[in-house]
């Protein structure tokens, strides 16, 4: 498995359990639960409940990383992977002029920085380490 297919991989997995929490937005209540917030309105509906915690902060933090968001960070991350590939079928043209490797050696480094939370996972390899 090569970078681009980690990142593929994980990028799959995050999306589908960002896919089976979603269908409403999830808001915080002072008291420290996260509740699903169908209508998007930012008070807490009581219509559905997420998690309760220590604190607010936490509740604050939880909501903020909702699914959506996840979601949103998948495809932003996906579109990067797309445009390391498309620099690397450049490079693999023969079109290997110094901009475009200085350019593809700029994507790989952020690949690499995008798989860097996934160091745990047991296919992280200790090379793609930035």
């Amino acid at each position: 498995m090569d970078l681009v297919e980690f990142l593929r991989a994980r990028l799959a997995k995050d999306e589908q359990i960002a896919r089976a929490c979603s269908g409403a937005s999830w808001t915080a209540s002072p008291s420290g639960t996260v509740h699903l917030d169908p209508a998007g309105g930012g008070e807490p509906s009581g219509s559905g409940f997420v998690a309760s915690v220590e604190n607010g902060a936490y509740a604050e933090f939880i909501a903020r990383y909702d699914p959506d968001r996840a979601l949103q960070e998948v495809a932003a991350r996906r579109r990067i992977v797309d445009d390391y590939e498309k620099g690397a079928w450049v490079l693999e043209q023969g079109q290997r002029t110094e901009a475009a490797e200085a350019a593809h050696a700029a994507r790989l480094a952020v690949l690499r920085l995008l798989a860097l939370p996934y160091a745990h996972h047991p296919e992280y390899r200790q090379e793609w380490r930035p």
